[in-house]
């Protein structure tokens, strides 16, 4: 459907990606629209009539009841508790009979954590997931959810997101099996606590084969620590042999695990994990189209966004240069402001 007012779009689904002239993103397929995307639109002069969009609630009937009762961020850390809770009790399931539940798995699961995506934008997912009590699950469910984002960016097919999104949810099942001493330890490994840490993705390997999931899956937690120069584990493959949904996975658990706090380092800041990433993505170690796919998608959701600087200005994002999304162009005031040209002034955080 289609609206000629602002005000008529908030609440509703975008069915395709909204662009400015000039082809940057502004807003993501599949985002429910809210007041900060209508200032994005105003800005940028989008007739609100060029915007195909559906009710939200349209969207996914199937889990209409679980959307329902969501009526604010309390209700949303309830549901990240609750969806907290049957991770453990699968972890459980899985030490107990050496197999996971796969079918619990996508009916009691992921419909809670895709809810949750779809209620809340990335950053205000992020925060929702505080309220989880063991880093572990949090690391699970921000990975779900980035990975599925990364996918869609990618434009996967139904088959390829529902295979990509299991994965995701099960990438990490081996930590299970390795002594909670290691799990839980607020410091560095040594050189042998290491190499025991290192065997959870030919644990998770070894249950999922087991499980009976689709061989795909399986290998996702059997490579998502592998690089793409060779320089990762266990088998040090490189590029070709490496699954396209294994470094998925592998980039969002990055992302993921650099924007948590752990108990031997807080977390870093969002422009700190783009820069890192960026940098390993010229370095070789993760695939540049995905790698640039997924640093651009995170960085066009910020266009319109409040940030401020290290030089302690204020300023709002415009634009992204795709080549180098760690450095877009700011307006400070009058004044315009490209990082890509200037290393002398970074963004320190994003305000809103």
């Amino acid at each position: 459907m289609q609206v000629n007012r602002y005000e008529d779009l908030i609440g509703m689904l975008t069915l395709h990606p909204i662009m400015d002239g000039r082809g940057v993103l502004l807003i993501p397929e599949d985002t429910i629209i809210g007041p900060q995307h209508i200032e994005k639109l105003e800005n940028f002069k989008i007739d609100p009539y060029d915007i195909h969009v559906q009710p939200a609630a349209a969207a996914a009937p199937e889990t209409a009841p679980a959307a329902a009762a969501l009526g604010g961020p309390a209700d949303e850390r309830e549901l990240v508790r609750k969806t907290e809770s049957r991770l453990y009790d699968l972890e459980k399931l899985a030490l107990s009979d050496g197999k996971v539940p796969v079918s619990d798995l996508e009916s009691q699961v992921l419909p809670l954590i895709m809810e949750a995506a779809r209620k809340r934008n990335l950053f205000q997912l992020f925060a929702d997931l505080k309220s989880a009590s063991d880093y572990r699950y949090k690391q699970t469910i921000g990975v779900v959810f980035m990975s599925a984002a990364l996918g869609k960016w990618l434009r996967l097919d139904d088959k390829e997101l529902s295979l990509l999104t299991t994965a995701a949810s099960l990438y990490d099942i081996g930590s299970a099996k390795l002594p909670s001493y290691l799990l839980n330890k607020p410091g560095a490994f040594h050189p042998s606590e290491w190499e025991i840490m290192k065997e959870h993705t030919v644990l998770g390997h070894e249950i999922l084969k087991e499980s009976g999931v689709d061989s795909r899956v399986a290998l996702v937690a059997l490579q998502h620590h592998e690089r793409e120069d060779g320089s990762g584990y266990p088998h040090r493959l490189k590029s070709e042999d490496i699954d396209p949904l294994s470094k998925i996975v592998a980039l969002a658990d990055v992302y993921v695990a650099m924007t948590s706090e752990r108990p031997y380092r807080p977390a870093y800041t969002f422009y700190e994990v783009v820069k890192e990433i960026h940098e390993s993505i010229i370095r070789g170690r993760f695939d540049s189209r995905i790698g640039m796919t997924f640093l651009n998608g995170l960085m066009n959701a910020q266009i319109g966004s409040e940030v401020l600087l290290s030089d302690g200005r204020s300023g709002k994002i415009l634009l992204i240069n795709p080549n180098y999304p760690a450095s877009p162009l700011i307006s400070v005031g009058d004044e315009f402001l490209d990082l890509c040209k200037s290393d002398a002034v970074r963004i320190q955080e994003i305000v809103g």
